[in-house]
């Protein structure tokens, strides 16, 4: 396994910019939340920005996953409002990446968090995901 402290460094960190759009907003589940930034697109955005702070750093064949999102909306933010997501890395635990997430418009926070992500090889990643579809298809089977 590689030693990420050797790679990766605290403080290190990336920008995602967006417009809200309407994909951006809760509309499909409740015609009263159409206009604001939802939940989902704050957590995608968070995942973006986590991973741009490693993008083109980890060696060949390695990726970050997410393992856990904690997620704290401060105040709406509503269709066309430009936001900044910014995610800083706080701590390396091993093969776990541990960043700090904020998103803002020109007047502040709108939302903050911690995106936890685990660092392993691409290729054992398939295997595994490859290994739990077979098990998968053999229980259908078998039901």
């Amino acid at each position: 396994m590689i030693n990420l402290s050797e790679i990766l460094k605290p403080g290190m960190s990336a920008e995602v910019k967006k417009i809200v759009d309407v994909e951006d907003t809760v509309g499909n589940s409740s015609p009263y939340l159409n206009q604001y930034l939802s939940t989902s697109a704050c957590v995608a955005l968070m995942v973006q920005a986590a991973m741009a702070a490693t993008e083109g750093v980890l060696p060949e064949g390695y990726i970050s996953v997410g393992r856990r999102i904690e997620l704290e909306h401060e105040i709406p933010s509503m269709l066309d409002t430009a936001i900044v997501v910014k995610a800083t890395l706080r701590e390396i635990r091993g093969n776990r990446l541990l960043f700090d997430v904020v998103g803002t418009d020109a007047l502040g926070a709108v939302f903050r968090g911690v995106n936890e992500r685990a660092v392993v090889n691409r290729f054992g990643l398939a295997e595994k995901g490859a290994e739990r579809a077979t098990q998968l298809q053999e229980l259908r089977r078998q039901l």
